[in-house]
């Protein structure tokens, strides 16, 4: 059984991360005080702050103070500490001693730290004193009665923390000489030997002593570009990785890191350098994300579908692994002079969101609000004098129901989903190579797959584009590709024989444009895929991206449960017009009649083309033809939603967790701000059950049928319903 956290940040008073700052006379009285309110809310654990600059100020001089009188004080309260780790947050005597370890940008400007972003840990003296940091700070940790467990790298970006306003952008990072080495390393392990590099990047080198990491695009070839961020993916896989055997060496508590964004909406080279989540998890013990649902400037966050996405996103690239929210928000979104409310009942939602996707850890961020910096005056669960508010109570009953059914939420797993999206890292690559600098294509084109089968009810996975070579899971029904422009010949492959035994393989415009090289077949899609589906491209136009490319049904279908003849699929950024062969049959047709969407039949599945982006169309338009299409072809495939609703409220979010003892876990979510009365139902595999309302204790009225078990129930608005649904006893 796995053990579900729920924390907040707290460093020590009113001490804005990461600046850790030294007790003072009276801090002991006030940090216990701040203390035992965090217990009296139902919390019994937080998070601190563990910073290079502030935890060895001169070299070899260690000062862990605050870090101290904080366990002192968790343990004589019984409350868990997580220590978050900040290399980034670098003391300036590592400039002084190792001038040539600072970032250096692919324009070879120098960056001098602020505090942050530190310094490269590819310079090797660099690296050494932040190990020798990290292991003074574990062996301190190790015996610590209160300590439960590490984050060793807080939103892992090649560089992070920084806005670096006098940069082009994207600010690529890093090129200093150190990391050329590191690079050419990398090299050497992907290829056979320099003559096999000369030939993919179409150069000339003698040696791999002589190459240089691409800075610019060019012309005629991708190639390097590709190569170089997939480097940086996996680097930044490995420097986690580091940090972990450092900390096991001499503690064996649990390691974790998170992202700040899932990859879903990331790029490669985004924000200066981005993780591939699925790299990641195999670094450390528990990997996870950050969730800011009201962070000014993430408006899309706040739609409980997007939201949902992203979670699916998380849970996905961990696998079997449980995994954590490392960051959640817990207050008021301000950035500058901006501001956005969060509510007790937002923070709610949050949590048994989040649980109801299989979290197992809530790090809410933070207990005070931030006080310095252009976040003042946000994010914190408490208010800003540190007494208690609706949001403190609402995370704080959520604390204590998880507690008194830690054994069966903790054991509890999402229903296996029958439906996958891939996320194409080769094609994201693709794209930033290409000078798209902007993710927004791929990524909403990702959660808009995702948002059609939200609205089904249908779980549904993500998987990567490198996991489809191994082959999908027997359980999964239909496949999604989003937004695939390069794959790979064994992925190519995989697909076959996944409609080949019966799956529904879907793609979009330009799917299979290149290969994971950037190099372009013979037919667009390449790789062979246009056998698979019979058709190929004959010419693309890119739209503007907010004009629609209307698709009209030509007939009806069994993949077009949902969709009646003359109805239009609007599609977003591409028309791309198909040429298809003898035998294919054609869904949807543009304006001028050149087919637009097709299907074909292979071995007992389907492969079925559309030519234009329709999952982006969903998520930017809101378009129903395109929900309608994607729904339908889950449907189609036999993927059914564990819970059905009546009447299908939208606003109403079900989700259904299976327990190891065989009990079922419904919960239930009113997004919405009216009351709704609904019924539950779900399959059960005996004749009688017993249900409980988690929340109130009580017994829960049903009614059953042939294995279905139907629950009804009143959700007030911003209503959460937890039934727990067991044998009779």
């Amino acid at each position: 059984m796995t053990e579900i956290v729920v924390s907040a940040w707290y460093g020590g008073g009113r001490t804005r991360a990461t600046m850790v700052r030294p007790p003072g006379p009276g801090d002991r009285e006030r940090w216990r005080r701040d203390l035992e309110t965090i217990r009296a809310s139902g919390l019994d654990a937080f998070r601190c702050w563990a910073d290079w600059a502030g935890g060895e100020p001169a070299r070899g001089a260690y000062d862990f103070r605050t870090l101290d009188l904080l366990l002192d004080l968790a343990e004589e309260l019984g409350l868990g500490v997580y220590a978050q780790v900040y290399l980034d947050s670098a003391p300036d005597w590592v400039g002084r001693d190792y001038p040539d370890g600072r970032y250096v940008s692919a324009g070879d400007a120098a960056i001098d730290s602020q505090g942050s972003p530190g310094y490269c840990y590819d310079h090797p003296g660099v690296r050494e004193r932040a190990g020798l940091f990290l292991a003074e700070l574990a062996g301190r940790l190790s015996g610590r009665g209160a300590f439960r467990g590490w984050d060793l790298w807080s939103e892992p970006h090649i560089v992070q923390w920084s806005y670096f306003d006098f940069l082009p952008e994207p600010a690529l990072f890093c090129y200093c000489p150190h990391t050329t080495t590191r690079f050419q390393s990398w090299l050497r392990q992907r290829y056979p030997d320099v003559n096999a590099l000369n030939a993919a990047w179409y150069r000339g080198f003698a040696s791999f002593e002589e190459v240089r990491p691409p800075r610019f695009t060019t012309l005629m070839t991708s190639a390097s570009s590709l190569d170089w961020q997939q480097f940086l993916m996996d680097k930044l896989a490995e420097d986690l990785r580091w940090r972990h055997e450092i900390v096991r060496r001499v503690d064996d508590h649990v390691t974790s890191s998170h992202s700040a964004v899932p990859c879903l909406l990331t790029l490669p080279t985004s924000s200066h350098g981005s993780p591939d989540d699925w790299r990641m998890p195999a670094s450390v013990d528990v990997y996870g994300t950050s969730l800011y649902p009201k962070h000014v400037g993430a408006a899309e966050t706040a739609d409980p579908a997007f939201r949902s996405a992203l979670l699916a996103c998380a849970r996905s690239a961990s696998g079997d692994a449980p995994y954590w929210l490392g960051e959640l928000q817990g207050g008021h979104g301000y950035v500058g002079t901006f501001a956005v409310p969060v509510t007790g009942e937002d923070v709610r939602a949050y949590a048994w969101q989040c649980i109801a996707h299989g979290a197992k850890g809530l790090h809410f961020y933070a207990w005070y609000p931030m006080t310095t910096g252009i976040e003042s005056g946000g994010f914190g669960l408490a208010n800003l004098d540190g007494s208690p508010n609706d949001r403190t109570h609402a995370v704080g009953e959520a604390a204590r129901l998880v507690r008194e059914h830690q054994d069966l939420l903790g054991s509890a797993h999402p229903v296996p989903a029958e439906a996958a999206i891939c996320w194409d890292v080769h094609a994201n690559a693709l794209w930033a190579a290409m000078r798209e600098g902007w993710h927004y294509v791929p990524s909403r084109s990702y959660v808009g797959a995702y948002r059609a089968l939200y609205q089904a009810r249908v779980p549904a996975d993500y998987v990567h584009a490198d996991q489809i070579e191994a082959g999908l899971p027997e359980r999964h029904r239909v496949l999604y590709l989003p937004f695939a422009l390069a794959l790979t010949q064994d992925a190519a492959k995989q697909m076959a024989d996944f409609a080949g035994r019966g799956g529904i393989l879907a793609a979009e415009a330009r799917a299979g444009w290149t290969d994971e090289t950037g190099q372009c077949g013979t037919a667009i899609p390449g790789l062979g895929l246009d056998k698979l589906f019979g058709a190929r491209e004959r010419d693309c136009e890119r739209v503007k991206e907010n004009e629609p490319v209307p698709m009209y049904v030509t007939g009806e279908h069994p993949l077009l449960p949902y969709l009646r003849p003359g109805e239009v699929i609007n599609g977003a950024l591409f028309r791309q017009r198909l040429e298809a062969d003898d035998g294919t049959d054609i869904l949807a047709v543009f304006e001028d009649g050149s087919p637009a969407i097709v299907a074909r039949r292979h071995g007992d599945g389907w492969a079925v083309l559309a030519g234009s982006l329709v999952s982006l169309a969903l998520h930017r338009l809101g378009d129903g033809g395109a929900r309608r299409f994607l729904a339908g072809l889950a449907r189609a495939s036999g993927a059914r939603p564990p819970v059905e609703i009546r009447p299908d409220i939208a606003a109403v979010e079900p989700r259904l967790l299976l327990a190891d003892n065989g009990d079922q876990i419904l919960v239930a979510l009113n997004h919405g701000r009216e009351q709704a009365d609904a019924s539950f139902s779900l399959t059960w595999p005996e004749t009688h059950a017993e249900v409980t309302d988690l929340i109130s204790g009580e017994s829960v009225q049903l009614s059953g049928n042939g294995g279905q078990l139907t629950i009804r129930q009143a959700l007030p608005p911003g209503g959460v319903f937890l039934a727990r649904v067991s044998r009779c006893r």
